[in-house]
């Protein structure tokens, strides 16, 4: 049995005890324990043979430390083998010093969870993983995480819940939980939620969709890590039989022959659980507020039977609004199965002539700008679809959540640069709330692949085959190389001996030869078997990878070279918000005859539709390119700058005339991707010439 802490150390010895440790072992708040009228020593024991001190609720050290060491544990669970103390440091954003300090704290609870060698870092997986997986319930610790909790106790509670009961399940002080509650008031205004102080007692005020909605947004954002895992879910809802919901969701549409992807079930199967949850509880007759658009019968019919099944199941009673609620849910979320019966002549009437007008100019706004032809019909067709389902979602603000957002943000940021500026055309279309980034990343979802290919076409790697006249061979080898690699290569000649060979060679990226050459040529060759083998294959496409790679890199830094200016380089250290800064860069590039007067308030619209901060750094623009020069603006600020709610020392903003529009698609993703090397921005934080830009680009991709 456990051993209070006041019996092994009476009076107040345990305040000096306490405060004596490090405070990697618990963050508990000294100050609920000097202020609050509980006795401190109730809220520790003294358990197993180590005697290490734990807060009673808490299940392992891991569930309440601070975020930084659940989050170098991870990245050492990502690697098999070793990994050096630079590349976690990088990964983190932080000192190589602070990673050691990390894992010599992580060593000092847990013997030898993680080991060390010259190679670098290996943790023991099997632990670190019960660990993390022990560490999935804890109480929070950030203020943010604090006020995540304060508002999902408050949504789910059917009455007032007292301040001091809280300070008990947060073991913080009531002055910490002003604060807290100052943050969780900010997040439920953008709800239309009031938090509600009366005495010592809280609640919340508001329409009960609102706070369905705040519920729903709240436990995505915290599920995201395991997003397809309903276990999460499960956690949080634990009286609600989840797999029951999804099951059931599943068969219906199948019955009715609807499909509906991973990501829409788990905004559908969340929706649902939060309103079986509430009528468990006492709650607000349930009001959408607003007329929703008519609902085809089929699929009204669909969520009737849908909702009679857990009526049954869960022993509740829905109300009329909430069926109408759930059916317009299923017909934003769900796709027929029988796409065949829709086609070019009827899809206009099937999706409406507002969405296919604006389809049409998406199109027509994606072919101009990125050169990119969505022609296929059964794209269209799809593409037309969803567009539908947006805008009903738009019109009602009844958005889907995406669990990949930052993810396709930061690894793929022309993709999404792309979506965002073909959500422009919608914006503008209609006075509806604007389009949130889940949903331009599912529009991204729909033209990446497209885009991708298009600027893949871009790099072809040019190809002279070498290659003995003997009958057909150079012929057969030829057509055996473009059938497995025509998205990837050019043949631009066929020679049969090296001096043909020495007089092709003016543009030639590759040699491809069937026989061993003899004489020095610079340009990198591979020879292979006249008959192609998987290994020849092999080695073809390892090659064609780097060479792709290392000709999109020079065209880059060429590229780069045309749109620095010395005078465009520039350090600053004085405290800056987003649109101060913006109005900065934007006024200097107006005196100097770069951009047009409009240029500030263009690239406020579009940081408007989606914000440019990406990680610790910023790449504003705007979504039209039409100013009268092309130049980049490197804007360094030794004090961060406030980024919608990110802070950000290094700005890039990018200015484009009409005719290099192409060019902004050339080098956009390879900054933005070589950026995201945290240790490449803290380099550029130093620099002051184009020139040092260019060398620490060059570094960073070697």
């Amino acid at each position: 049995m456990a051993t209070p802490l006041n019996a092994a150390f009476p009076d107040n010895t345990f305040i000096s005890l306490l405060l004596s440790f490090p405070s990697f072992y618990f963050s508990i708040d000294i100050e609920y324990t000097l202020f609050m009228k509980k006795p401190a020593s109730n809220l520790f024991h003294l358990s197993g043979a180590k005697h290490n001190l734990f807060p009673l609720k808490l299940t392992s050290i891991i569930g309440h430390m601070e975020q930084k060491y659940s989050q170098i544990t991870r990245l050492l669970l990502e690697h098999k083998d070793w990994v050096t103390a630079a590349l976690l440091s990088d990964e983190m954003g932080v000192s190589i010093r602070t990673v050691k300090n990390y894992i010599s704290d992580l060593n000092g609870i847990y013997t030898s969870l993680i080991e060390s060698s010259g190679s670098g870092y290996r943790i023991d997986r099997e632990r670190a993983a019960d660990l993390l997986n022990e560490a999935s319930q804890h109480i929070p610790q950030t203020n943010k995480e604090r006020s995540a909790y304060v508002a999902i106790r408050l949504l789910r509670s059917p009455e007032a819940l007292s301040l001091f009961d809280l300070c008990d399940e947060l073991y913080i002080s009531m002055s910490t939980l002003r604060t807290v509650m100052k943050r969780t008031k900010r997040m439920l205004e953008q709800y239309n939620l009031i938090l509600n102080t009366s005495g010592d007692n809280v609640d919340i005020r508001g329409e009960e969709r609102n706070r369905r909605r705040m519920l729903s947004s709240i436990i995505f954002d915290e599920s995201q890590f395991s997003f397809f895992n309903t276990e999460a879910l499960q956690d949080a809802f634990d009286e609600i039989d989840i797999d029951y919901i999804t099951e059931t969701i599943n068969l219906i549409l199948f019955e009715h022959k609807y499909f509906i992807n991973d990501f829409a079930l788990f905004n559908v199967v969340l929706h649902i659980t939060i309103a079986v949850d509430r009528h468990r509880k006492t709650y607000a007759f349930f009001n959408y507020g607003e007329v929703l658009p008519v609902v085809p019968d089929p699929i009204y019919e669909l969520a009737r039977e849908l909702c009679e099944q857990l009526e049954d199941y869960f022993e509740i009673q829905f109300h009329q609004a909430e069926l109408d609620d759930f059916a317009f849910l299923l017909y934003t979320s769900i796709s027929t199965l029988m796409l065949d019966d829709i086609n070019e002549s009827n899809l206009r009437e099937y999706v409406g002539e507002e969405c296919m007008s604006l389809v049409d100019s998406m199109f027509t706004k994606l072919q101009g700008d990125y050169g990119v032809s969505l022609e296929q019909e059964e794209l269209r067709t799809r593409f037309a679809l969803h567009i539908r389902g947006l805008l009903l979602r738009q019109k009602t603000n009844h958005y889907n959540h995406n669990p990949l957002t930052e993810s396709i943000k930061a690894s793929c940021p022309l993709i999404y640069d792309a979506a965002v500026s073909l959500t422009s055309v919608i914006n503008g279309r209609n006075d509806y709330p604007p389009i949130i980034d889940d949903e331009i990343a599912y529009i991204a979802f729909h033209i990446g692949n497209y885009l991708e290919e298009q600027q893949a076409g871009k790099s072809h790697i040019r190809i002279v085959l070498n290659c003995p006249a003997y009958y057909n061979m150079s012929t057969t080898l030829k057509q055996k190389l473009m059938e497995r690699f025509h998205n990837d290569i050019l043949i631009t000649n066929i020679t049969s001996n090296e001096l043909q060979l020495s007089e092709s060679l003016s543009d030639a990226d590759l040699i491809l030869s069937t026989i061993p050459l003899q004489g020095a040529i610079k340009v990198p060759s591979i020879t292979i078997n006249p008959f192609l083998t998987s290994a020849d294959a092999g080695i073809i496409e390892r090659t064609i990878g780097q060479l792709k790679e290392h000709k999109k890199m020079n065209t880059f830094y060429d590229e780069l070279q045309k749109l620095l200016d010395p005078k465009f380089v520039e350090h600053i250290d004085r405290p800056l918000s987003r649109e101060e800064a913006i109005h900065y860069m934007c006024g200097k590039l107006y005196e100097n005859g770069y951009c047009l007067e409009d240029f500030e308030k263009r690239i406020l619209e579009r940081e408007a539709l989606s914000s440019t901060a990406i990680q610790n750094f910023a790449i504003p623009h705007t979504v039209k390119m039409q100013e009268l020069n092309s130049c980049m603006y490197i804007l360094i600020n030794d004090t961060p700058m406030d980024w919608d709610s990110t802070p950000i020392q290094l700005v890039i903003m990018l200015c484009f005339s009409p005719a290099d529009r192409q060019l902004f698609n050339t080098i956009f993703d390879p900054l933005a991707i070589t950026l995201l090397n945290r240790s490449t921005v803290r380099e550029l934080l130093t620099i002051h010439t184009p020139e040092e830009f260019l060398k620490v680009l060059l570094n960073s991709g070697r």
